[in-house]
């Protein structure tokens, strides 16, 4: 888990809980993260057992950014199918 995960976790937990969301889902999904930044994405483990030559994609279910200090949410198109 990336350290911005960790560290704002509480934050996220309580964006989860406010959206209806499911935060022990969201802290399974894999991560993508820049320095200000984590991007969760879904990962279905039946696709893309083939590595780097599987085009399978892994659609973005829930933007997080920080900026000075604040965390905001970008949902996706994926967000409620995912963390439902």
């Amino acid at each position: 888990m990336c350290k911005l995960f960790s560290k704002y976790e509480k934050e996220i937990e309580r964006y989860c809980i406010e959206n209806s969301l499911d935060f022990a889902k969201a802290k399974r999904l894999p991560q993508c993260w820049g320095k200000n930044d984590i991007w969760l994405q879904y990962h279905d483990p039946e696709k893309g057992k083939n590595g780097l030559t599987d085009e399978t994609p892994a659609p973005i279910v829930l933007k997080i950014s920080i900026n000075d200090g604040k965390v905001s949410f970008e949902q996706t198109e994926y967000t409620k199918k995912y963390l439902s």
